[in-house]
């Protein structure tokens, strides 16, 4: 198989070719294993969990927010209910007040990032309105 790398990635796998050319990569995923065997972050996960720990909504968009959550705990084996959870500690104080006074009970990690994105675009309609008067 012939690959095109460049830089570093170029560099191991030229020193594999010189050094023994007839076990080169059968396929793909072997060069991948390969590469990740000598690039991967051995401690993502530890940094995920510390990032996702300190996490917090704070004056982003829910948007931003949300989608910084979702790479982080991507890496992480949490369950829908921690999530669910977690999230509501996270957000602002504008939606945790709403959220504390909904009534509704929310079944999966989806319906609740709706709701709260629902909730965040009118809250910033209504700030963007205010600003104009």
């Amino acid at each position: 198989m012939i690959f095109r790398l460049e830089d570093d990635a170029d560099q191991q796998i030229y020193a594999k070719r010189c050094v023994d050319a007839f076990s080169l990569y059968q396929s793909l995923s072997e060069l991948l294993k390969h590469l990740k065997e000598i690039y991967e972050d051995q401690n993502l996960i530890r940094k995920c969990r510390c990032k996702y720990v300190v996490l917090k909504q704070l004056n982003k968009s829910f948007s931003s927010f949300y989608s910084e959550f979702t790479r982080i705990f991507s890496f992480l084996n949490y369950d829908d209910i921690t999530l669910m959870n977690d999230i509501q500690n996270k957000i602002n104080n504008c939606l945790q007040n709403v959220l504390s006074v909904c009534l509704i009970e929310f079944s999966s990690l989806d319906k609740l990032k709706i709701f709260l994105q629902d909730v965040n675009n009118k809250q910033q309609v209504n700030y963007q309105l205010r600003d104009e008067q």
